[in-house]
């Protein structure tokens, strides 16, 4: 909390006459250099914290020529962008770089989010879930290094890192097959980042343990609502299916409710799976079989490849992108299948 004993913005100046040192002995504490004791940069973070100070860190960028902050826009209201900013933040801290957040909703664009990041003269963009094609992004990656996570790039000058699709769908048709589904219906959301890249991950896991040919696919979304109009769809249809796998656990959520209003029953009736593992899966009111992205991991390595890029290293050849491995956490609302 800000010292009401100073009316304006608290400076390094003034920690340094608190404790009577020079301000470049609180100027090494900030920087994290050596110089000063830990006696001394223990009294240097106690004041700063009393006094309310807080580092100018656009103005440190500007003085120094080299951007420190990196930027991330994400999308409101999707848990899974949410655990991915957690994740996000514990990878820069401790350390030099903070993050600087531009959010992307149904009133805002996702170029006008990135152009923000410019604007604030971001020295790296981490864009998450990226839905502006590849040729788009290649736009803006020649004024700020970009990173996208959850989508894959070919686009050499875009770093990428996503979830294994395919090994989680691998994983959610060899659980669904051994408790003799064979009839899987897939919601999909063929806009988001990685929605065609999910579809056909699903259908080749089908294909792959012989039951491609009773795949179903219907068009869903990422929201609840989304979710409820696939199942609509597809119990409309003319065979339903014993099991529903969908695009993401809010959807799977819709599904769910959708299903109960119906009076069908999870999973004596029909088995539902997720993807994400996100908190909504894991309530214990909810309880749905999820496929579990490591949102720490992915973190992780966007920061580390955002970081690279601001120092100005390059890739090696073929070596811009990362896949994250994905594990299926099974709950309750998978179980076998009911006997025609």
């Amino acid at each position: 909390m800000r010292n009401p004993h100073y009316s304006r913005r608290p400076t390094m100046r003034d920690i340094a006459d608190e404790l009577g040192v020079t301000q470049a002995t609180v100027s090494l504490v900030f920087r994290n250099k050596p110089g000063t004791s830990d006696e001394m940069r223990r009294k240097v973070l106690e004041t700063a914290d009393r006094l309310g100070y807080v580092r100018d860190e656009s103005a440190r960028a500007l003085r120094s020529q080299r951007p420190t902050a990196i930027g991330v826009t994400f999308r409101t209201h999707q848990p899974f962008h949410d655990e991915l900013l957690d994740g996000l933040y514990r990878a820069v801290s401790p350390g030099p770089h903070k993050l600087v957040l531009s959010a992307v909703s149904d009133s805002r664009q996702e170029k006008d989010a990135i152009e923000e990041l410019i604007s604030h003269r971001c020295g790296a963009a981490v864009i998450l879930g990226p839905r502006i094609t590849d040729e788009q992004l290649s736009v803006y990656s020649g004024r700020i290094p970009l990173i996208i996570v959850a989508r894959r790039s070919d686009r050499p000058e875009i770093d990428w890192v996503t979830s294994d699709d395919q090994q989680g769908m691998d994983a959610v048709v060899d659980h669904l097959v051994s408790l003799g589904h064979r009839d899987i219906a897939y919601l999909s959301s063929s806009i988001d980042a990685s929605g065609s890249a999910r579809i056909d991950a699903f259908i080749q896991a089908c294909e792959g343990r012989g039951v491609g040919e009773h795949v179903q696919v219907h068009t869903a979304g990422i929201t609840e609502n989304d979710g409820a109009r696939g199942v609509e769809q597809m119990l409309a249809g003319n065979r339903r299916a014993t099991a529903v796998v969908a695009f993401n656990d809010r959807c799977a959520l819709g599904a769910m409710e959708a299903l109960h209003r119906r009076g069908v029953r999870i999973p004596q009736d029909i088995s539902l799976v997720g993807f994400d593992d996100s908190t909504i899966a894991s309530r214990p009111t909810i309880d749905i079989t999820s496929v579990h992205q490591d949102t720490g991991e992915l973190a992780r390595i966007a920061i580390e490849r955002a970081a690279a890029r601001m120092m100005g290293e390059e890739p090696a050849a073929g070596d811009h992108g990362q896949i994250v491995a994905t594990r299926l956490v099974v709950r309750s609302s998978s179980g076998s299948a009911l006997s025609s």
